[in-house]
């Protein structure tokens, strides 16, 4: 259902306005509930709502489970077997490291909404799991002059593996995995392909990076290689995990072979 909330997230983001392409809109999910009733093999038994992804205000939230919960409790009411509703997901992650709501944050928001509803919940915590426990590993290929007192630095990875910067104007924060006795400067830095958007983080103040360096891009688990293309024709980088101390490849680097083997009619 859409229940017409803002998520007071990024629009490309949101999913519960009405002006979002997403989910039955509001006034007509009752009406639809009681027709589905009627349907030879179908058993309504369950509402589903998610208005956005990244949500750092609570708000919107406890709004949202509030509409699921009402509809539901009509439904019931006039014989329509509801047993659970699906609350989505969308609580974010402070990307900067600035403070943020917590998962208990959240359960407090929604619990007394849910109380007396006899419903079973389900929840789609999604990115706030899994975003922290990636990052994009990336290597300093060049450095360019900017704008006065800043630099540009030219990673080897950039919008094919991390398109999120470029796609919302996300911030990821940018660390160097060697500390560097250098003097501090402003940098850009910007992935290598042939876009101006190829940003993947501005203005960040680090010690002079050096041809070579190696970055990491962090809580890159969400939205990260899922998102990555082979435009320009850039191969998808490996995976690696990473458990305590021992590390393995779960995912080889993709080869130019692997991109040409859908291709057919290149025989001379």
């Amino acid at each position: 259902m859409n229940p017409d909330i803002d998520a007071l997230s990024h629009p490309h983001i949101s999913t519960g306005r009405r002006i979002d392409k997403f989910g039955v809109p509001l006034e007509e999910a009752s009406e639809i509930g009681l027709a589905a009733t009627g349907l030879q093999g179908v058993d309504l038994v369950g509402l589903h709502v998610h208005i956005g992804s990244q949500m750092r205000q609570l708000e919107p939230i406890r709004l949202a489970a509030g509409a699921v919960v009402r509809l539901a409790g009509a439904l019931r009411a006039a014989g329509v077997p509801i047993a659970h509703v699906d609350l989505g997901g969308g609580l974010g992650i402070p990307y900067d490291g600035s403070a943020g709501p917590t998962v208990d944050d959240y359960a407090a928001a929604i619990k007394p909404v849910l109380a007396g509803a006899g419903l079973e919940v389900l929840l789609e915590p999604g990115r706030v799991l899994v975003g922290p426990a990636g990052a994009l590993v990336t290597r300093v290929v060049d450095l360019k002059p900017g704008a006065p007192g800043r630099l540009f630095v030219v990673l080897d990875g950039g919008m094919t593996e991390m398109l999120r910067p470029a796609l919302y104007g996300a911030y990821h924060r940018i660390e160097p995995l060697e500390a560097h006795d250098r003097p501090e400067i402003v940098c850009d830095f910007v992935g290598p392909l042939c876009e101006s958007s190829d940003t993947v983080g501005t203005e960040r103040r680090v010690a002079r990076p050096a041809v070579g360096d190696d970055f990491a891009v962090m809580d890159a688990g969400a939205y990260g290689f899922v998102m990555a293309s082979n435009y320009n024709r850039r191969p998808t980088p490996p995976e690696v995990l990473v458990d305590g101390d021992t590390w393995r490849l779960v995912r080889r680097r993709q080869t130019i072979d692997d991109l040409l083997a859908c291709e057919q009619g290149l025989d001379p």
